[in-house]
């Protein structure tokens, strides 16, 4: 069977190995293979592959079918149809309630297409079976029957005992009485056993579930934007393309990205060009106007900085050829600027010109009246993006767990898809989207008051340290602290915040030495505090302006303090709606984000354990990137007395 869906829709709900219940009461189904288009043009193929390959070897060994690091052996693949089979292939009788089974869809096919009772004068119509049995290993397998002694399989029903738990069902004989348990749990006759279960292997055995259980399936997605058909993605990956990052982002020149001069002098200075000829003339050992330039800074005469040595004093990243800490914070960066250069987009300043421009003056003093609650909350802007080119990549599944210690990570296999190689599918759009950026100034004061080590020069990281605040400030210590800070460039605010966040894969775990280490911390406190407020204003979005909320998606730059949140439903959104939200209603959004933010039906327990569940942050894992973890209100609004926990607030400042 093959049905045509959406590329949305497929990424999401019908990827292979997954079952499904098909309309029309047509049954369960499992996808087998997905027809599917060429999509390598429109993707960085080095790039992917290497964040694939490197999250597949968190697996420790763990992993399936991700045996090769480079390009041509994945086939990136744009979905466009479904073939599907059923499964599971165990009925039972709609009439007498006789079991069935059959051991593939093609046996089915071959011996009972017409889904009719076997059982002598029956004839009822077959229905399936709804349970599967699962393994941490990837292996998913439909229920098998047992025979009575007596009279064999001829009179075998489920007896569900009135439960909804596998572990209570039986076969039984409907003639004698005879009956066993199902296997609920089993032998899955892998030599596969997760980290987590290595000091108890028995307890890793398969276990058997209702087929659309969540955990019989997890699919793991990568989300980028898009810097390949920007004209950027040639910079990715490369130290030079993340100092332009750097430059760009410490706003250290005006220059569009890629014109970048990393010798190009800061504040203006002028060097003569004719002084650099004579000296590239006149000494032997200059042997360009380059190296002139810099026989002249080191001479004394030329008394300004270049934007490279302004990096290389304010950023404390490790670069070179085995060292990822620079490229990773410029690829992130990269991605950060081209939304900020390359994009059509505009600020709430442009938009309130523009309605001033269009003749709606009441629009535009609405707009203006947005720029107080940016600064009471601590944004330094908003923008609404009219084409944020993101793309979504589906490289593997597992099964009954997600974490690397619980589940192997299984690629899909080479015939899922119609081209050659491991499949990676890949959807890629441009969509609208608002981008919030936050100011540095107001999270290194919110880190400040948090993280004592922040002012202590023996344990931060670069040259720059934070004011000290003593334990309960008062509202002088705060101010003091503040003005502090505001001394600082905008340079030498970003480069803290640079040379202390470490990097945070796509499952929300931190890369960091210690927890108790200034870069540990810091990171910990920006990444948690973002994504919280990422969830709290995609929650709100949904609920004043009508999205849908499975309808909206986060992506988040934690290194520039921004996170957008951007419509992952182009099949039925209303091109402008983003923008319509932000002129007509940016101020609701933000008012219920801090009045409600803090809201949840469980507490006082929920904010007793992590403060974060289904009824105050989680979203939808089409909308979460990283599972819905790494999540805590406290981040925001302050830990309560009840808790363990000792934060201040971010909008408790």
């Amino acid at each position: 069977m093959s049905m045509e869906r959406s590329r949305q829709q497929i990424l999401y709900q019908f990827l292979p190995g997954n079952t499904f219940d098909y309309s029309d009461k047509r049954g369960i189904w499992q996808v087998n293979r997905l027809e599917t288009t060429d999509a390598s043009g429109q993707v960085d193929r080095e790039y992917i592959v290497d964040r694939v390959f490197a999250r597949a070897k968190n697996w420790d060994g763990g992993e399936q079918g991700f045996t090769s690091n480079k390009p041509s052996h994945y086939d990136f693949a744009a979905p466009k149809e479904v073939r599907a089979r059923p499964f599971p292939t165990t009925f039972y009788c709609s009439s007498c309630q006789k079991a069935h089974e059959y051991y593939s869809a093609d046996d089915l096919s071959g011996k009972n297409q017409a889904l009719k009772c076997q059982r002598s004068g029956c004839n009822g119509d077959l229905k399936q079976y709804q349970f599967a049995s699962v393994h941490s290993c990837g292996e998913i397998r439909r229920l098998y029957t047992q025979k009575c002694p007596e009279h064999g399989d001829q009179h075998i029903v489920l007896d569900t005992q009135d439960s909804q738990r596998a572990q209570n069902f039986k076969w039984r004989c409907k003639i004698c009485g005879w009956n066993t348990r199902v296997s609920y749990y089993q032998s899955c006759g892998c030599d596969y056993v997760p980290p987590a279960y290595e000091d108890n292997p028995d307890d890793d055995s398969m276990y058997t579930t209702v087929h659309r259980a969540g955990s019989t399936y997890y699919p793991h997605y990568l989300t980028t934007v898009n810097l390949h058909t920007s004209g950027i993605g040639h910079l990715r990956g490369s130290e030079d393309g993340s100092r332009k990052a750097l430059a760009k982002h410490l706003g250290l020149t005006d220059s569009p990205l890629q014109a970048v001069d990393m010798n190009e002098g800061i504040e203006g200075a002028e060097i003569d060009d004719d002084r650099k000829i004579e000296i590239y003339q006149s000494e032997p050992e200059v042997e360009s106007l380059a190296e002139a330039e810099e026989w002249l800074r080191e001479h004394g005469e030329i008394d300004s900085q270049t934007i490279g040595e302004v990096i290389r004093d304010l950023i404390d990243l490790n670069a070179g050829e085995n060292a990822t800490e620079m490229t990773d914070a410029g690829d992130e960066l990269l991605q950060y600027v081209l939304s900020l250069e390359e994009l059509t987009a505009h600020t709430i300043d442009e938009l309130e010109k523009d309605a001033r421009a269009e003749g709606f003056p009441q629009k535009a003093d609405k707009i203006s009246t947005y720029f107080d609650d940016l600064e009471r909350l601590g944004f330094r802007d908003v923008r609404v993006i009219e084409d944020f080119p993101v793309q979504t990549f589906v490289y593997g599944y597992t099964r009954g767990g997600r974490e690397e210690d619980e589940a192997r990570l299984n690629a899909f296999s080479q015939n899922a898809s119609s081209g050659d190689g491991t499949p990676i599918f890949v959807d890629t759009s441009e969509t609208e989207a608002t981008q919030f950026d936050l100011d540095p100034a107001a999270v290194l004061l919110w880190l400040a008051v948090n993280i004592p080590g922040t002012s202590n020069e023996d344990a931060v990281r670069g040259s720059i340290t934070l004011p000290e605040i003593p334990e309960n400030p008062g509202e002088a210590d705060i101010e003091r602290a503040r003005a502090a800070i505001e001394d600082l460039s905008e340079g030498e605010q970003w480069a803290f915040l640079l040379n202390h966040l470490d990097p945070v894969d796509q499952y929300g775990r931190f890369d960091t030495t210690t927890d108790d280490t200034v870069e540990g911390q810091v990171t910990k406190y920006v990444f948690e505090m973002l994504h919280t407020l990422s969830h709290i204003l995609l929650k709100q979005a949904s609920t004043i302006s009508g999205f849908d909320r499975t309808n909206l998606s986060e992506f988040l730059f934690p290194r520039a303090l921004s996170l957008v949140i951007y419509t992952n439903n182009r099949e039925e959104f209303n091109i402008g709606g983003m923008t319509t939200m932000v002129e007509q209603q940016l101020d609701d959004l933000l008012g219920q984000a801090k009045a409600h933010g803090n809201e949840c039906m469980m507490d006082p327990v929920c904010s007793q354990r992590d403060g974060a569940c289904l009824s105050c942050l989680h979203v939808s894992e089409i909308s979460c990137s990283y599972f819905n973890q790494v999540l805590c209100r406290d981040y925001l609004f302050g830990s309560r007395p009840n808790t363990d926990r000792s934060i201040e607030g971010f909008w408790r400042l």
